[in-house]
C-alpha cells in the first residue's frame, strides 16, 4: 500500500465519520510515519483518547438502533435504501474475478508460497476457507498504482498466506497432511462499493443472498448432495424450476456434510452464513424432509474471523464468531461493545450466544485483544495501523486463537459424524484442560 495515496475514506471509519478528530489524526500520523518521522508517545496517547471518543459516539448510535446506524452508513456511501429495505445496488452477477478456473479449490504450496489447484475428498475431514475482503478490493490497485489484474494476482499470494495461517495455527492434522485446508475459488466481492453494500444489506435484510454466495454454495455442496447436473462454473442445472439429477439419500448427504469446517474472513464471514442458508434451500428443492435438513445444518462448523456485520446462524447451524476488540473494520459495521462487555463481565474470551448454557449453545463469540492501530505495551503504545490492517489482520486473529487452543474444539468438529452442538465440544475441550477460555 502506498501511504502517500491513502485517503481519509480508506480508513475503516473514514466514510462514516470523515471529520472525526481520530480519523484526521490517524491519517496524518500514517503519512508522517511513512516519511520516516517517529510519532511521540504523548501524541499516541492523545490519539488513543480520540479513538475512544469516536467509538463511544458510534456505540451510542448502534445502541439506539443498528438499522438506523447502517442507514446512516448507506447515506455515507451514497446508497439509496428503498421501501423494502433493499439497497438500490447492482450486485455483481458475472464470474469475472475468480482466483482461477483450473479447479474449484486451491491449496497453499508451502514450499513455493503460492496457491495451487487441488481436488477435495468430501468423504474425509476438510476445511474450506472463504479468503476475501480488502485483498481483492479495487482500492488496492489504486493505492499500489498497479493494474487491477496485477492486484488480483497479488491477492492470490495473500490468499495463500491466509490458507496457511488457518491451517498451521488452527487445524490439527494440517502439518501432517491429514486435514486439507483449501480456498474455494468463488467469485470475489471485489468492488470498493460492493463490499460495504453487502455489509449494509445483510443487516437491513438478513434474508438477502448475494449471487456470489449462491454460486459458492452450489459449487461446494452440489457434489455432496447428489449426482446433479452442473454447468462448468459449478452452478446446478435446472429445467422448469427443478434441479436436474438424482439426490443422495439423506443419510449419505449428512455423512458428506460431516467433518467439514467453513472458515470466513472479513466480508467472507457474511458469505459463509449465506452459503449455509442456500444449502437448506437446496435441500428443500431436492425434497429432503425437515428432520433431515435440520440434522444436515448441524453436521458442520462455521468459523468466522473478523465478521464485519452482526449476523446470526440459521437454526441449529454451528458457528464460532471471532472479533478483535480493537478491530476498526469490524467495529465500523458490527456491534462489538456488547460482546466485549459480556466477555469482561464473565472473565471468559469464549462466550455462548443467545443466553444459552455453554453445552447447549450452537453459536459462540470469541473476543480477542490482539494488536491493532494502537497497541498498549506497558505504559507505551506501538503504532502500526497498516501492519495490523487496523486490527483486522488474519495473522493476529490466527495467533490469538492459537494461544486459546481453539484447535481443540475444531479438531473435535472435524471428527464428528452427523449433527452436533458446538457447545458440547467447547465444554469437553475445557473439561479436558485442552482449551484456554479465560481472560
Amino acid at each position: 500500500m502506498s501511504q502517500s495515496q491513502l485517503r481519509g475514506t480508506d480508513l475503516p471509519l473514514g466514510v462514516l465519520y470523515p471529520d472525526a478528530p481520530y480519523n484526521l489524526g490517524l491519517l496524518d500520523a500514517i503519512r508522517r510515519q511513512s516519511r520516516g518521522e517517529t510519532i511521540g508517545q504523548e501524541e499516541l496517547a492523545e490519539l488513543e483518547g480520540k479513538r475512544r471518543a469516536l467509538w463511544e459516539k458510534a456505540n451510542l448510535a448502534k445502541n439506539a438502533s443498528m438499522k438506523e446506524y447502517v442507514r446512516f452508513a448507506a447515506e455515507g456511501y451514497g446508497f439509496r435504501v428503498d421501501e423494502r429495505e433493499r439497497l438500490s445496488f447492482e450486485w455483481m452477477q458475472a464470474d469475472y474475478r475468480r482466483i482461477g478456473y483450473q479447479s474449484d479449490y486451491y491449496a497453499c504450496d508451502r514450499e513455493n508460497r503460492e496457491l495451487v489447484p487441488v481436488e477435495v475428498d468430501h468423504e474425509g475431514p476438510r476445511v474450506i476457507v472463504f479468503a476475501t475482503g480488502r485483498a481483492f478490493a479495487e482500492n488496492n490497485a489504486r493505492l499500489g498504482s498497479i493494474a487491477p489484474e496485477v492486484a488480483v494476482n497479488k491477492a492470490r499470494d495473500v490468499m495463500s498466506a491466509q490458507v496457511y495461517l488457518v491451517g498451521s495455527r488452527l487445524m490439527p492434522g494440517y502439518a501432517a497432511g491429514e486435514v486439507p485446508v483449501v480456498a474455494v475459488a468463488y467469485d470475489m466481492v471485489t468492488s470498493e462499493e460492493e463490499t460495504p453494500a453487502l455489509r449494509i444489506q445483510s443487516i437491513l435484510d438478513p434474508n438477502f443472498l448475494h449471487p456470489v454466495s449462491v454460486r459458492a454454495a452450489e459449487r461446494i455442496f452440489g457434489p455432496m448432495l447428489g449426482e446433479l447436473e452442473c454447468y462448468p462454473t459449478g452452478r446446478i442445472v435446472r429445467r422448469g424450476g427443478h434441479i436436474l439429477g438424482k439426490a443422495h439419500r439423506p443419510e449419505r448427504i449428512i455423512a458428506n456434510l460431516s467433518r467439514l469446517v467453513l472458515v470466513g474472513g472479513s466480508v467472507g464471514c457474511i458469505v459463509t452464513l449465506q452459503v449455509a442458508r442456500w444449502l437448506d434451500l437446496l435441500l428443500q428443492e431436492l425434497n429432503v424432509d425437515e428432520a433431515a435438513r435440520k440434522e444436515a445444518a448441524a453436521s458442520f462448523l462455521i468459523l468466522n474471523l473478523g465478521p464485519t456485520s452482526p449476523l446470526s446462524p440459521g437454526e441449529g447451524t454451528n458457528l464460532i464468531s471471532v472479533v478483535n476488540s480493537v478491530d476498526e473494520f469490524v467495529f465500523s459495521g458490527n456491534h462489538v461493545e456488547p460482546l466485549v462487555n459480556r466477555s469482561l463481565k464473565s472473565g471468559r474470551r469464549i462466550i455462548p450466544d443467545g443466553g444459552r448454557e455453554s453445552a447447549e449453545a450452537n453459536s459462540f463469540s470469541v473476543v480477542l485483544d490482539v494488536d491493532g492501530s494502537l497497541t498498549p505495551e506497558g505504559d507505551r503504545y506501538r503504532f502500526d495501523p497498516l501492519g495490523t490492517h487496523f486490527g483486522h489482520s488474519l495473522k493476529y486473529y490466527a495467533n490469538g486463537l492459537r494461544d486459546l487452543a481453539l484447535r481443540s474444539v475444531i479438531g473435535r468438529a472435524l471428527k464428528k459424524e452427523g449433527a452436533f452442538r458446538v457447545g458440547r465440544l467447547v465444554t469437553e475441550a475445557e473439561a479436558a484442560g485442552e482449551l484456554n477460555p479465560l481472560r
